[in-house]
């Protein structure tokens, strides 16, 4: 993006972008509203008339972000021409390569502040269990139709199934932070074929 589409960027649209990008790269805690104003280019004042504080400006960014996965796991459920397992796979390898090409910033917000804010944080704690709870009824409901066309596993219940497929997403996302090494989301990326397919 030029320096003029930039500018031309409502003042919400700034903050949103520039709270996204501190809160990867220094969390909830470590990042302050001024910095916040100092990335975004705009006055103390329209950040407080659109989120009237941190927290509510944090669960904003969250809720906004929560909007992008849905699109995310939206374009690959789409996706019929494929089986469910390939839906899954192409959506973790869409989510993986931003979080590579980020340069293992931009992995996700959702796991992110599961793991900074949500044993201590009152505010936040009941929306990200309604995010995780909402995409885990996503991910249940694509198993569900998996397992009546037949190439989801019946062993297990959608439900389970999703517990388990979110568990690896978000855990392999979780050890890439501190080892930058691209193999465990290789690794993930075929056992999440592995968990799902029936076996003979």
């Amino acid at each position: 993006m030029t320096t003029q589409q930039e500018a031309a960027l409502s003042h919400k649209e700034r903050l949103f972008r520039a709270g996204a990008k501190l809160f990867y790269e220094n969390g909830f805690h470590g990042t302050t509203i001024d910095a916040v104003l100092a990335e975004a280019g705009v006055p103390k004042g329209s950040f407080y008339h659109h989120f009237g504080s941190k927290d509510a400006f944090g669960q904003a960014v969250l809720k906004r972000y929560v909007g992008f996965q849905g699109e995310l796991v939206a374009k690959w459920i789409a996706r019929t021409d494929l089986s469910t397992a390939e839906q899954v796979i192409g959506y973790y390898r869409d989510m993986s390569q931003i979080f590579v090409k980020s340069g293992f910033q931009t992995s996700c917000l959702i796991g992110k502040f599961s793991t900074e804010v949500a044993a201590t944080s009152d505010v936040f704690r009941p929306q990200l269990a309604g995010q995780i709870d909402g995409w885990k009824t996503r991910l249940s409901a694509l198993f569900e139709a998996g397992q009546e066309r037949g190439d989801v596993r019946l062993d297990r219940t959608a439900e389970d199934l999703a517990d388990v497929v979110l568990a690896l997403i978000q855990g392999s996302f979780v050890l890439t932070l501190s080892t930058r090494d691209e193999h465990t989301l290789a690794t993930v990326c075929g056992m999440i074929k592995e968990v799902i397919e029936p076996h003979d």
